[in-house]
């Protein structure tokens, strides 16, 4: 029985089909690298804005081209508040889970959308900005909360009391610059501080 491919006969058949290239075969392996080469170059665009590209890894531009970026002082993260804290009339808070280290390394890899006429980073759907030390700070986005002036008060209150919301609402109920819409936010925030114990 003739093996498959074969015509049979006594010299061969010469028209049989060209047998596919080797694995090895340089022509296969240069290809192969070009298209991973091309893959490579994509991947490391990223996409800001919903379609603009925030620029290939390695082309680091703003502050961040100067200066080792630093994480965000703790007044912005939930667990970081202290009584004492800096308040501003804008106070961003980093929400759990929010994956801040992740969007610093994109900026310093150059896969962050530098925008010089706000001075600001975006990258992930997050907007931040850099001091001159390098210290990074949070604008807005996905997983960042803006608190006000006097809800960020009543955060603090929240975290100094240790989740005593009762005894928190009793230090500021005479403060004339916090109304009950400043509670509703501040606690939507402290429900993920450590030491939450419930609404009262």
């Amino acid at each position: 029985m003739p093996r498959s491919g074969s015509h049979g006969g006594g010299g061969g058949d010469p028209t049989q089909p060209r047998r596919p290239r080797p694995a090895g075969d340089p022509d296969n392996i240069a290809a192969a690298q070009a298209r991973a080469q091309c893959r490579s170059q994509e991947g490391r665009l990223g996409r800001g804005d919903g379609g603009s590209p925030q620029g290939a890894a390695g082309v680091v531009q703003g502050p961040a081209a100067n200066v080792p970026l630093r994480p965000p002082n703790a007044r912005h993260t939930i667990n970081g508040v202290r009584p004492t804290s800096r308040s501003s009339d804008k106070n961003t808070m980093v929400m759990p889970g929010t994956d801040v280290a992740g969007d610093l390394a994109d900026i310093s890899g150059g896969r962050a959308r530098w925008v010089p006429e706000s001075n600001t980073y975006e990258v992930n759907g997050r907007s931040y900005k850099v001091e001159p030390t390098g210290t990074v700070f949070p604008v807005s986005g996905p997983g960042l909360v803006n608190l006000s002036r006097s809800e960020y008060k009543v955060l603090k209150e929240l975290v100094g009391a240790e989740g005593d919301v009762t005894a928190a609402r009793d230090a500021l109920r005479r403060d004339p610059s916090v109304s009950d819409p400043d509670w509703t936010m501040a606690l939507e925030v402290f429900r993920h501080h450590k030491s939450y114990r419930g609404d009262a």
